[in-house]
């Protein structure tokens, strides 16, 4: 399996057991709400098990799927905080690459970071688990069906580690 770490600090944002589509300077992954068992349930004995016909349904939480896999962490940006943000993070990644290929990522990634501010209050954003304000912001957008959700992973900002 490879798994796909921030490069910045190691936090695991992706894993090839996801289907992953290149579009321009980003990752696209299809992920999906799933319904699972609810981890820390226990019962302290103030309810009869017998007696609680209620707690089947509340002993499990639906979840998107990609972001529990790994562990993301749900934050929240106005459109001013972001744009410092990402503006700063771009900084980072373009100073990590090669000097040839600079220009042409820096141009893909401004083009595509001015989509997500014209259409800003559509998308969520995520940290990895470490929750490292100066690393990769995973943003999720939900598809035109009002149901999907797709994940966004810059490129350039991951490491791939075959585990």
């Amino acid at each position: 399996m490879k798994m796909y770490t921030d490069v910045f600090n190691s936090d695991e944002l992706l894993s090839d057991s996801f289907p992953i589509k290149e579009d321009g300077v980003c990752y696209v992954v299809e992920g999906k709400h799933v319904t699972r068992s609810a981890i820390g349930t226990a019962d302290f004995g103030g309810v009869d098990q017998e007696e609680d016909t209620d707690e089947a349904e509340s002993d499990t939480v639906t979840v998107l799927n990609v972001v529990d896999a790994h562990g993301l962490v749900e934050t929240t940006y106005d459109k001013k905080s972001y744009l410092k943000h990402i503006k700063a993070y771009l900084k980072r990644v373009a100073a990590s690459l090669p000097a040839d290929q600079r220009a042409s990522w820096d141009q893909q990634a401004q083009e595509w970071v001015k989509t997500v501010l014209a259409d800003f209050d559509s998308y969520r954003f995520f940290t990895g688990a470490s929750t490292d304000p100066e690393a990769m912001t995973v943003l999720m957008k939900t598809g035109e069906d009002g149901k999907t959700p797709f994940f966004y992973y810059f490129q350039q900002g991951l490491r791939a580690e075959v585990h």
